[in-house]
């Protein structure tokens, strides 16, 4: 090597190493700030961020619960895997007394709609197939892998088990092309005051202006939506506006101040999913955060209601009420009250 070249490839490898440094420095610094770590998954990062901190300060206006697939129990086959959306499931909603129960809605091959949340029934059920492409009679002969064993139930079964007039639903449509039948059912059975349609943006497109609330569900598992909290987080927001939704459902992780902050600004309501840790519910509950989709409803229940033991009697509310609280800035339920 030429005197002089070597020195120069130091320096040069010197210039790579410190801008690759100040890039790690950089993307750390922003995942730091655009990402929430639970204490639920992540509790020194948490730690780190302060998140252990209560933020919650009891004035009346307690978080909206919602019972995710009624409540999650244990599976049978896999460890630490939730299952619902079984009867059992829903009776702990309706015993913890939410204030909405939030059910996953498919359709079988015989086209009847069925609360199940996975494209399968291999990993949470003895059997195994897509549930669109197994008839109701198929779907039923199996055991849900759930504690205790349980059936597959159809959307009218759950219905006509535990449906009241003051029970809202939620209803998180799992597929792409339900929408005639699902509107006709819910125009059927529901009010516009008790239901809310969640959804991926791809599935939401289809239910547009329908008349009824909508939830944009924000999954983690896409990589995209990973991308724009990172980057930029006020595309979720537009997204979420662009369907004409009253909710953002984020994952735990999507909880920074400032997405939640700009959903506030912008009256739409922000849904958290992902977490049952105590110190979670009322760090995000003091920022603004409406409500919780929680496995364990009757423990965020107690948690809420200050009252030791008894979980809390749901608010009489009026039925177009967004999740339950007062509409902000005197905003209306979309579609006619049934």
């Amino acid at each position: 090597m030429m005197p002089g070249k070597q020195p120069k490839k130091r320096r040069r490898l010197a210039w790579a190493a410190l801008l690759l440094l100040m890039a790690a420095g950089i993307f750390t610094a922003l995942v730091s700030s655009r990402f929430h770590f639970s204490n639920q998954a992540f509790p020194r990062l948490a730690r780190l961020q302060g998140n252990h901190q209560t933020r919650f300060v009891p004035d009346g206006s307690d978080p909206v619960l919602i019972g995710h697939r009624g409540a999650g129990l244990a599976s049978t086959k896999k460890k630490g895997l939730v299952v619902g959306n079984t009867c059992n499931a829903i009776q702990a909603a309706v015993d913890a007394g939410v204030d909405w129960i939030e059910i996953d809605i498919r359709r079988s091959a015989d086209g009847q709609l069925v609360v199940f949340h996975d494209e399968t029934i291999d990993l949470k059920t003895s059997g195994a197939g897509a549930v669109s492409e197994l008839d109701l009679g198929q779907l039923q002969s199996v055991d849900v892998l759930a504690d205790p064993v349980e059936k597959i139930l159809s959307l009218e079964e759950a219905f006509a088990k535990f449906h009241s007039p003051d029970r809202k639903w939620v209803l998180d449509i799992k597929a792409i092309g339900l929408k005639d039948q699902v509107l006709a059912w819910v125009n059927e059975n529901l009010s516009t005051g008790q239901v809310i349609l969640f959804g991926t943006w791809e599935v939401l497109q289809e239910y547009r202006g329908c008349g009824y609330s909508l939830g944009y569900t924000a999954i983690w598992k896409n990589p995209g939506n990973r991308l724009r909290v990172l980057f930029w987080p006020s595309q979720i927001i537009r997204r979420c506006e662009s369907l004409g939704c009253d909710y953002l459902v984020l994952p735990v992780i999507f909880c920074n101040q400032s997405l939640v902050d700009e959903a506030a600004a912008r009256r739409i309501e922000v849904w958290v999913y992902g977490t049952d840790d105590q110190r979670d519910l009322l760090h995000l509950a003091g920022r603004g955060i409406g409500g919780f989709i929680t496995d364990h409803p009757l423990q965020a229940s107690r948690l809420f209601a200050g009252r030791g033991d008894e979980p809390r009697v749901p608010a009489k509310r009026n039925p177009t009420d967004r999740g339950g609280k007062a509409l902000r800035g005197g905003k209306e339920s979309r579609g006619q009250t049934k």
